[in-house]
Order: structure tokens, then sequence, then C-alpha cells
């Protein structure tokens, strides 16, 4: 539906602009016969013309938002009602990956449904040479944990974990520089 909207404004902005482009136009020396007819009073076609585009700049600046709303997870607990924000819980978890040496980043992103279940989708990178299944078995499990005791969220519909790239760990041993032989010609 939303696709279909922005369809129909696009094609009523472009004809409204059109028509709003002639009618300046028209003031300014370009002269359409069938305009003339309509509107005798320049005044009144420059009127018309500068209000349509003003009408389609105002639509098109009526869609931008205006900010990001703070999303919040919210949830019942012995004391009463408990509101975390959304970007607090995915810092929360990208701060996991100190836990595994296999993982070089980790990205979280948590939703919630309307029907309270919660989401989580892990985007990582990991270094060559990681089992990814007992990784990401293992990372599933650590934030089912931390999101129930360290959150108080306890029901997690879903973790999923994205391997996103691997990559190969560079050699911690130290290889000696060159001789001067061999990277300078010393003739």
């Amino acid at each position: 539906m939303k696709i279909l909207h922005g369809l129909i404004g696009f094609a009523l902005s472009v004809a409204i602009l059109g028509l709003g482009w002639v009618l300046v136009a028209g003031v300014f020396g370009i002269h359409y016969a069938y305009w003339d007819v309509l509107l005798s009073s320049r005044v009144w076609q420059f009127v018309l013309g500068v209000s349509l585009i003003t009408l389609v700049a105002l639509f098109w600046l009526s869609a931008l938002p205006l900010g990001a709303r703070e999303q919040y997870l919210s949830f019942d607990s012995e004391g009463g009602m408990v509101s975390i924000s959304v970007n607090a819980v995915n810092t929360f978890l990208a701060k996991l990956k100190t836990e595994f040496a296999g993982v070089v980043d980790l990205q979280a992103d948590v939703s919630a449904s309307r029907d309270g279940t919660i989401e989580v989708r892990l985007d990582m990178t990991v270094k060559a040479g990681t089992h990814i299944q007992q990784l990401s078995q293992a990372l599933q499990q650590r934030v089912r944990d931390s999101m129930r005791e360290s959150l108080g969220i306890a029901e997690v519909a879903s973790v999923k974990v994205n391997v996103q790239d691997i990559v190969a760990v560079a050699d911690n041993a130290e290889t000696p520089p060159p001789q001067a032989s061999e990277w300078q010609d010393n003739g």
C-alpha cells in the first residue's frame, strides 16, 4: 500500500509541478495560447503557479521523518513496568564479542513484534578457522542468558546468527625486517 501511495504521490507531484512551471514560465514570457484563455491575469497565473509548486514541496516535506523515535522493550516486573531502549540492548549485546575469541565484530539488532515476542539478529565477522556452528550455538545461548540475567527479559523467541565475513587472522609471530641488501639496490 505504501508503494501505491508513493507512486500516486509521485505522479501527482510531476503533474502539479509541470502545471506550476508552465504557469510561472508564462508570466515571464513563454506563452501558451490555452493558458491565456484560462487565466487572463498574469498576477493570478503567477500566484497559482507558485502555489502549486509550494503545495508539492510541502507534500514531500511532510513525508520526511522528523526524527527517529526511540524504541523500547517494555515488560512487567515485580516492582512495575520496565522499559529498556532497543539501542541500549543492541549495544549491550554487541559487547558480548569480547567473550568469544573467534568473533572479530558483532552487531546486534533486537526487535519486538506486536504480540510481544522478541527476536535478536546478530551479524558478525569471525576469524578464519573458527568452528562457526559451535560458536553460533554458544553465542545464541549466551545472548539468551545475558538478556534473562542482566536485563530481565526472559522471553526471547529467536536468536539468529548471520556470519557476514570470515577474515584471516594476522600471524602474531614477528617477521624480521628485511636486510638492506634485500630491499635496496646498492649499485
